[in-house]
C-alpha cells in the first residue's frame, strides 16, 4: 500500500491539519501505532475533523504522532502542518480510535 506521511513530536492540544487536493483517508497515530501499520498489522487510529479539503485532529496526549495520507487510484498532494490549540475544537469527537485490519 501506498501512503504519504509526516512525522511530529507534540504537546496534547496541538492539531494537526492536513490540506488534500482530492478525496483521501487521513489517518492520525502514535509511532507505535504507526510502526504496526507500516508491516502491514492491525493498528488503531484517530480521524480528524474534516472541512472542505482540510482534515483538522487536536491531539488527546502528548507523544510522537504520524498524520497519514492513503494513496488512492489518483495522484494525491497533501500539506501538514503543526498548529497550537485551537478555542472551540471539539475532542470529544476525536477521542474515540477506529481499529483497522491492514
Amino acid at each position: 500500500m501506498k501512503f504519504l506521511y509526516r512525522k511530529y513530536p507534540a504537546k496534547r492540544h496541538e492539531v494537526i491539519e492536513v490540506e488534500l487536493n482530492a478525496p483521501a483517508k487521513v489517518k492520525f497515530m502514535t509511532a507505535k501505532e504507526f510502526k504496526h501499520y507500516g508491516a502491514g498489522r492491525t493498528h488503531t487510529y484517530f480521524k480528524g475533523k474534516e472541512e472542505d479539503n482540510m482534515i483538522r485532529f487536536a491531539l488527546p496526549f502528548d507523544g510522537i504522532w504520524h498524520a497519514v495520507v492513503e494513496n488512492g487510484p489518483g495522484t494525491i498532494r497533501a500539506t501538514c502542518k503543526l498548529r497550537a490549540p485551537q478555542p472551540g475544537l471539539e475532542l470529544q469527537a476525536q477521542a474515540s480510535p477506529e481499529n483497522m485490519e491492514a
